[in-house]
């Protein structure tokens, strides 16, 4: 029985663990964005794009969301956003995922994401700054190579030939 209390404690504070993920693309620089446009997500019944246009908006970055059929032509760089919910007595923000896009050549810059159990829940605004704080610091850096960076090695780096 006394060994079960630590086993039952370090559970309890393993269970909490609220993890961010972030990958930057090395040639990307997101501090030169300065507009930016928010899908909106057609599934998004919380407002999340509104919390991340005031976010991006209180960085100092012009952002304003919407379809991204609607997105002005001098924008250079657009967000998408992924958000999973889950029911506890009220809805609960368990997962975050943002993606900054470029608008001309629609290829990845960065990516991150937050999640958290629901047991210690968080606010969404606590959620969205963390997130973009993970994409837009001035120290910001990948905390994890991206599953498309591993695929990019192709055939030459594995030791097989390249055509």
């Amino acid at each position: 029985m006394k060994l079960s209390g630590p086993f039952l404690l370090s559970g309890l504070l393993l269970a909490g663990c609220s993890t961010l993920n972030t990958h930057i693309t090395p040639n990307a620089n997101l501090s030169q964005l300065k507009h930016i446009y928010v899908q909106q997500s057609l599934n998004d019944n919380h407002g999340l794009n509104i919390l991340i246009v005031e976010q991006l908006q209180a960085r100092g970055i012009q952002a304003e969301s919407g379809p991204l059929t609607l997105m002005p032509r001098e924008v250079k760089a657009y967000l998408v956003y992924e958000d999973h919910w889950e029911w506890d007595f009220k809805d609960s923000l368990i997962s975050l995922g943002i993606t900054v896009r470029d608008a001309t050549a629609d290829h990845l810059l960065a990516s991150a994401s937050y999640t958290h159990p629901t047991a210690f829940m968080k606010s969404p605004a606590f959620m969205v700054r963390t997130v973009l704080e993970g994409l837009f610091s001035p120290t910001a850096k990948s905390s994890q190579p991206s599953p498309a960076d591993r695929s990019v090695e192709g055939p030459a780096k594995r030791g097989g030939r390249r055509d």
